[in-house]
């Protein structure tokens, strides 16, 4: 089947042309959601991806990603976990385009990944169903990494971490970061990951928690214990290590973890899981998304 996508998120826009998960044309914009104002969206879409509509009239078309946030074309209301997608599928938001064609917003996904706790995404569902896992654990790396637990083909429950944003805050807003000096020395981000794994194995008052080691970077440097260009990857290891003890300590301690990211940041995490004895499968995130569309647009345009 041939098929529309806008793959819309905070700070881009990407549309494609889909057949039988192969991209036949494909366009992009810095037209993201936080970049247009209520009403802009359908002239955009329309804009960039005016001409795959004319020229296959019949083609389903999906938007995915903030588009469904309340800052975007339409809010779509979350979906439940567990979900697979059937229950993505009959959770579409339609939207007009033009002449009586629809685009449908794909919801997002709901989670209480603990009592009491909320959980919320927006894209990473579609990418988690087209990573091709029937049961593990899928980790989507990125500024807002998930952890995502799934169960015969569907997503169980999944858990968020702010790694990627609160490195770039302290970094770029936080006295912690302010020493930091480059060119960084990466040897500082396995000196991070080794103090988040003395954290996070211990017990009592030897459990000094991540908002002290964070002060204490800042300290070692200050004081001379620390060179200033090993901070920057020392609070980057530190960070995604308190992180992975977290998912950890959710999900339990699996044997493998498929990794849905950049190479970059992909060979980050395999080498902090292998670390921890836990092999990794690494997929290309843009080929997971055709994978999980086309199965969402076989369940609701099939039926």
């Amino acid at each position: 089947m041939r098929f529309i996508v806008a793959d819309w998120g905070t700070t881009r826009f990407r549309g494609y042309l889909i057949e039988n998960e192969t991209i036949l044309d494909q366009v992009s914009s810095d037209e993201g959601v936080s970049a247009l104002q209520k009403g802009q969206h359908r002239d955009v879409f329309l804009r960039q991806c005016g001409r795959w509509l004319e020229a296959e009239p019949n083609a389903p078309v999906l938007l995915v990603g903030m588009v469904g946030s309340r800052e975007g074309w339409q809010e779509a209301p979350y979906a439940s976990c567990p979900a697979g997608p059937a229950e993505i599928a009959r959770a579409l938001i339609p939207v007009d385009l033009s002449n009586g064609r629809k685009a449908h917003i794909v919801p997002g996904l709901f989670c209480e990944p603990a009592p009491g706790a909320a959980d919320v995404m927006r894209g990473e569902e579609t990418l988690a169903l087209g990573a091709g896992v029937e049961n593990g654990l899928v980790c989507s790396a990125g500024t807002h990494p998930k952890w995502i637990l799934m169960r015969g083909g569907r997503i169980e429950r999944f858990a968020t971490s702010m790694t990627g944003e609160m490195y770039a805050l302290l970094r770029e807003h936080s006295m912690i970061g302010r020493p930091a000096t480059e060119p960084s020395d990466q040897k500082g981000f396995d000196m991070g990951l080794d103090a988040a794994e003395r954290n996070g194995g211990a017990q009592g008052a030897a459990r000094v928690g991540l908002l002290h080691l964070l002060f204490g970077a800042r300290a070692a440097v200050v004081s001379g214990r620390m060179a200033s260009n090993l901070l920057a990857p020392y609070l980057s290891g530190l960070l995604t290590g308190d992180e992975i003890n977290g998912a950890l300590a959710q999900f339990g301690r699996p044997s493998s973890v498929t990794i849905l990211a950049d190479r970059a940041r992909a060979d980050l995490y395999a080498h902090a899981l292998g670390r921890l004895g836990i092999t990794t499968e690494l997929k290309n995130p843009q080929q997971a998304l055709l994978a999980g569309l086309t199965r969402i647009v076989h369940q609701h345009f099939q039926r």
